[in-house]
């Protein structure tokens, strides 16, 4: 048995190839991934199956994104889980808005999978960096 199982991802997309891509990136990076379509699901399986991360799309249906995270980081179960943001509101207000709700990061679509990948890696195994 693995004493290091792998840590848990949680992604939140409504865009099914973005969840693809995200999936690909984070296995190949050695994440075991949880895949939610909207915001309302992220938050269920957040607070159910409590991953080491969390990457968040802001605009889904249903619950967007802002409100995932702001209730995200309300809840006493789940505030301590880093969340990283993607969005393709690149804009500084965005940026800084998600910030103030509590995001760890930010990433304008499209991005460097790879580099989402060092961030990843930098947030859950500060040592190692």
């Amino acid at each position: 048995m693995n004493p290091n199982p792998p840590k848990k991802i949680l992604i939140a997309d409504d865009q099914l190839y973005m969840i693809r891509l995200l999936e690909m990136t984070l296995k190949k990076g050695g994440y075991e991934v949880i895949s939610c379509r909207d915001g309302n699901d992220a938050l269920a399986s957040a607070t159910r199956l409590q991953p080491q991360l969390i990457v968040l799309d802001l605009i889904m249906p249903g619950l967007d994104g802002f409100g995932a995270l702001r209730q995200l980081k309300e809840n006493p179960v789940t505030q301590n889980i880093p969340v990283i943001v993607l969005s393709t509101k690149g804009h500084t207000l965005t940026r800084v808005e998600t910030e103030q709700a509590g995001a760890a990061q930010f990433f304008t679509k499209p991005f460097s999978p790879v580099h989402l990948l060092d961030e990843i890696k930098k947030i859950l195994e500060p040592a190692a960096s």
